[in-house]
């Protein structure tokens, strides 16, 4: 009985020393295995590298319009608000004007009156000047009739003296009246024309009453109303506010750091958050060379012009999620982006040689894509690389690759 119980203790002891044993192989000196859960393909492709910043929609130099007046009277008419779509050329507002119209009834009767004394001068003065040129001819005629029989001895001294004074009196008064003539037309001629400038500027004035849009677009803001008079000071009273909503472009706040990558005429995509699936291009026209800053950030403005095919979908103020391509590469060797490791101050990737079984490569990279990297050296075309993998822990009896 006594040998019965030494067998069983003893074989207890023996499981006990086993599986103690095993657990100490397990943690110690057994190595753990390593777990492949999802593999990438080294392969040719085009890389991007880009540049992601944040944008606002805005609209373009021009896009908005202020109109106002200079005419100062009771707003008669207010015929558009908020929201309303004119046309270039629309009545928008009429000021009253019946003191203007008074006025230019008064300046027209004015230049009624002074083209007839143009006319009347341009009529009598001719008649007048035919008359006297008429008395001076008919005077020289006489004086030479004088002079003659006074050679002959048939008339006197006294005669011909008579004849030559009434020569010279007619003389005068045909260029008196040639003078007169003269005169008379550039005084008439002269009011006609302070009239008709006078007709002119009233006429201005009375547009200054009438309110018409200058361009195609949509009213965004009425700061007066049918019923209040208008105060036209030095500065222009603004009625009215018209934008044009498809004259947008974009800004673009790039970061102090990544301006150094952007350059005019870098392809851009964006979107905004109300169509995220909608993807808007173009290209930057401008980069602005004064800093704007933002919370002690310093950023600079490049803009993008936005097509009308675009603005039918943006409104200004929007802020869009944009991606600068600032560097393409095609035809090159290419890994998936999670396939690089970074260990020990090295690019390395884990390529693939059997099931759970895998090799560690030290890499060479290029540039860096939204999913992939360029591979200059380190793995092949055609290399499966894992891109999701359970790596052993390393002990100190146990290095792992």
């Amino acid at each position: 009985m006594n040998n019965r119980k030494r067998i069983i203790i003893a074989a207890a002891g023996l499981i006990i020393l086993s599986l103690a044993g095993f657990f100490i192989y397990k943690k110690y000196f057994s190595t753990p295995d390593i777990q492949v859960l999802e593999t990438g393909k080294v392969e040719r492709g085009s890389i991007r590298e880009i540049l992601v910043e944040t944008g606002i929609v805005k609209s373009q130099v021009g896009a908005v319009v202020k109109i106002g007046t200079r005419a100062t009277g009771r707003i008669v008419q207010m015929n558009v608000r908020v929201g309303d779509r004119v046309t270039a050329g629309q009545l928008i507002a009429l000021i009253d004007d019946r003191e203007i119209t008074r006025a230019i009834e008064q300046q027209k009767a004015a230049r009624v009156s002074a083209e007839s004394t143009l006319s009347q001068v341009e009529l009598t003065y001719p008649e007048r000047i035919r008359e006297a040129e008429a008395n001076f001819n008919y005077a020289g005629v006489t004086l030479d009739r004088e002079r003659e029989l006074l050679k002959q001895e048939y008339t006197t001294k006294d005669s011909v003296d008579k004849a030559e004074m009434q020569f010279q009196a007619t003389d005068a008064i045909l260029k008196r009246l040639r003078d007169e003539h003269v005169t008379e037309m550039k005084i008439a001629a002269g009011r006609l024309g302070e009239i008709e400038a006078q007709l002119k500027q009233q006429e201005i004035r009375l547009s200054y009453t009438r309110i018409y849009s200058p361009m195609d677009g949509v009213v965004s803001d009425v700061t007066a109303q049918e019923g209040e008079t208008i105060v036209a000071g030095l500065q222009v009273a603004n009625l009215v506010t018209v934008l044009n909503p498809r004259m947008l472009e974009m800004w673009i706040y790039i970061d102090e750091t990544d301006i150094g990558r952007t350059a005019v005429g870098a392809p851009v995509e964006y979107y905004v958050d109300t169509y995220p699936e909608k993807t808007f291009t173009g290209v930057i026209e401008k980069i602005n060379p004064q800093p704007v800053v933002k919370e002690n950030i310093v950023y600079y403005l490049a803009t993008l012009r936005i097509p009308e095919s675009d603005a039918s979908f943006l409104k200004p103020e929007m802020t869009t999620h944009v991606k600068i391509v600032t560097l393409e590469k095609k035809g090159i060797l290419t890994a998936p982006n999670a396939a690089i490791k970074y260990e020990k101050g090295k690019q390395i990737a884990y390529t693939v040689t059997g099931k759970n079984d895998v090799e560690k490569r030290e890499l060479k990279i290029g540039i860096r894509g939204e999913e992939r990297t360029e591979i200059l050296s380190g793995v092949g075309e055609g290399d499966v690389v894992a891109t999701k993998i359970i790596l052993p822990v390393a002990t100190p009896q146990n290095n792992m690759h």
